[in-house]
């Protein structure tokens, strides 16, 4: 990762942060597109340390709509990342109704990557581990698929 250009990034981001009309969609595309997540989460803690405030925070502030959200969600995602699936896939399980397209999205792409962690920070966030909310919130053979995946040898 080159130290340089991080600077240089919570730098730019800043003067983008100052002006009145909101932050330069195409510098923030630039930076959330091309650069990697080791450096996003190195551009916050930056940007934390030369202006005491957080990153995130200026986005909020700076940005708007869809194109807000979608830069949070990637600021998010690239510091903790098992922590924000273990956010979705709740959001997903939640209330009426099962979002199975996103539950299956995560649990089929993650489940040889990081699921072990997905897991964890599942069930330190919500005190109920990811397996038996998948149990309740499914059923039939998707639901002894997904366990499957999730590494459950009780179906």
């Amino acid at each position: 990762m080159d130290r340089v250009l991080v600077e240089n990034d919570a730098k730019t981001m800043h003067k983008l942060g100052e002006k009145k009309f909101g932050m330069d969609d195409k510098i923030l595309i630039q930076i959330f597109s091309e650069r990697s997540r080791s450096h996003l989460v190195a551009l916050a803690s930056t940007y934390q340390k030369l202006y005491g405030k957080e990153l995130r925070r200026a986005i909020k502030k700076g940005t708007t709509g869809n194109f807000k959200f979608a830069l949070l969600t990637i600021l998010q995602c690239a510091n903790n990342p098992a922590k924000y699936f273990a956010m979705v896939l709740r959001k997903a399980m939640k209330g009426l109704g099962t979002k199975d397209t996103t539950l299956i999205r995560i649990v089929v792409t993650r489940a040889e990557l990081d699921m072990q962690k997905i897991k964890e920070e599942y069930n330190k966030l919500y005190k109920k581990s990811l397996t038996d909310a998948v149990h309740s919130e499914t059923s039939g053979h998707y639901r002894t698929f997904l366990l499957s995946l999730l590494g459950s040898t009780d179906h």
